[in-house]
């Protein structure tokens, strides 16, 4: 069968960037490895981070980098970099960007909604240190009904067969009774 058609949401023309996935992780642990580190911005105010688990998917999260503005930035800096195993000589926050290739780590991501988009995307939390003997982890968390039904505008998804108005919901799988003959 010959399937034809034109997207209507998706303007991006380079299909190489939907190799690893359009939405790579939804929020929950994975265990990860810093796979790269891209610099794109002009000023110099961030670097992004590659994270990628076993199965190629991909998550970028941007660190802004010193002077800091706020505290919370300087000490999130300092865990991510304490959690990745970088030693600092703290008060000094000098590092090589280079050491962070091929660490491992538990990536956290956790569901955020945006108001703009009216859905819900993963959104970095934090990563825990991985630990020599650590399992591979890759526990997803999927979208409740609640969030499901902010995203279609407080409407209720449809019914699932668990729903109370499913005649075969009660464990009668014919609707007939237990002392028939057969």
């Amino acid at each position: 069968m010959k399937i034809t058609g034109q997207t209507q949401y998706i303007k991006e023309t380079n299909q190489d960037k939907f190799y690893n996935g359009s939405a790579g992780f939804q929020a929950g642990e994975y265990t990860v490895r810093v796979k790269d580190i891209e610099f794109k911005d002009n000023e110099n105010r961030y670097f992004t981070i590659i994270f990628e688990n076993d199965e190629g998917k991909q998550y970028k999260h941007n660190q802004f980098v010193p002077p800091y503005k706020y505290e919370f930035q300087e000490k999130q800096l300092i865990e991510l970099l304490t959690r990745l195993g970088i030693k600092l000589n703290l008060p000094s926050l000098d590092f090589d960007t280079n050491d962070l290739i091929n660490k491992p780590c538990h990536l956290i991501l956790k569901w955020k909604f945006d108001k703009n988009e009216g859905k819900y995307f993963s959104d970095f939390s934090y990563i825990k240190p991985y630990k020599n003997g650590d399992g591979v982890v890759n526990k997803p968390i999927p979208k409740d009904e609640k969030m499901k039904a902010e995203e279609n505008g407080g409407k209720q998804s449809k019914g699932s067969l668990s729903d109370e108005n499913d005649p075969f919901s009660n464990g009668d799988s014919l609707g007939f009774d237990d002392d028939l003959a057969f």
